[in-house]
């Protein structure tokens, strides 16, 4: 057995012109620094990992919303065979600190999981998995909840050149705070399914096509009321057990020797929530549920600086996307540039 120290690091230059992702279109300049240290204690068939993730990011003229977050955790991976087949177990607790009024929306999540990926005449493999997850929210209790996940995916790699992959997931959340409120949620849960498939173009290049498709199994949300007004939970955190989704797209690379990788990709979601109304801009709720169809676009280039500095990689992205609700509010467009400096041993 020996052990190794790795290192990584990454600064990331973000221009948003629409941080909130509503019709207000705040824009800002964002840094973002990102710290990770890990120590290896490995063998042939084993490799055991203590770990640590920093996230700094600062706001230039939205300073209230710059924040800190901090991931601690260990994992435990295990080879079964020639074929790999590792076995991960593994528990983390990480945290998020905001400033000022954002302080409300500090989170706790203390996470255990294990997952198993198993090959199949080499060329297939069946991954297993499950994560337990206690989600806390320390000024909205009302919304911390236990969260718990499993998922099964299939990988096929072709003689084509193709590859397909299919998954399943369920996710199941209970509050930890009950109420007995009718139509106010004590839980939620979801299933998702998602299939991808790719194909190699050529030596250098590759596209792929995907469907996402989520199913809510609950017709109740949580909300905190201020003075007359209704917050969803919805409205306050992304809540992913809130809607029904359909989400497909498309995507292509192209690497340019070895050392240059474009990446583009076309993507449409529409979200359908089944307990959260749409509302006028005066927050007044209308008669129809929240519809939310949004088309986005991404580019990218990666230049893979490894024959200067060994570890060290360069990149820059471009978002661009449009969503259209039926409430007034989360009807907006979106436009991210970013340039990114990756370092890591």
């Amino acid at each position: 057995m020996y052990s190794q120290f790795n290192f990584y690091s990454a600064y990331q230059l973000i221009y948003d012109d629409n941080i909130y992702n509503n019709y207000q279109n705040t824009s800002d300049l964002i840094n973002n620094l990102q710290l990770g240290t890990a120590y290896n204690f490995e063998s042939e068939v084993n490799n055991l990992q203590i770990y640590y993730e920093g996230v700094f990011g600062d706001y230039q003229k939205n300073k209230t919303k710059s924040f800190k977050s901090h991931k601690v955790g260990i994992v435990n991976t295990h080879l079964f065979s020639d074929d790999y087949n590792p076995l991960n177990v593994g528990v983390n607790y990480s945290f998020r600190n905001n400033r000022d009024e954002f302080e409300v929306y500090n989170f706790r999540q203390l996470s255990a999981y294990v997952n198993y990926r198993h090959a199949i005449k080499e060329t297939n493999f069946l991954l297993i998995g499950y994560i337990f997850q206690r989600n806390e929210y320390a000024n909205f209790n009302v919304f911390s909840n236990y969260e718990n996940k499993s998922f099964l995916k299939w990988i096929s790699n072709f003689e084509t050149k193709t590859s397909l992959m299919l998954s399943s997931e369920f996710n199941y959340k209970s509050y930890l705070d009950k109420y007995s409120f009718e139509g106010y949620a004590n839980d939620g849960s979801y299933l998702k399914f998602y299939l991808n498939l790719g194909q190699s173009l050529s030596e250098n290049s590759g596209g792929n096509i995907f469907l996402v498709y989520r199913k809510n199994l609950t017709d109740k949300s949580r909300y905190v009321i201020n003075d007359s007004l209704i917050y969803y939970e919805e409205e306050i955190f992304y809540d992913l057990y809130a809607f029904d989704g359909l989400d497909a797209g498309i995507g292509f690379t192209q690497m340019i020797g070895d050392e240059i990788k474009l990446s583009s990709e076309i993507r449409y979601s529409g979200k359908y929530f089944n307990s959260l109304f749409a509302a006028g801009l005066n927050g007044n709720e209308l008669n129809d549920l929240r519809k939310d169809n949004q088309l986005s676009i991404g580019l990218g280039i990666e230049y893979d600086l490894e024959n200067i500095i060994s570890g060290l990689m360069l990149s820059a992205t471009f978002n661009y996307l449009r969503n259209k609700s039926n409430d007034f509010y989360y009807d907006y467009s979106n436009q991210i540039f970013s340039f990114s400096v990756d370092y890591g041993f």
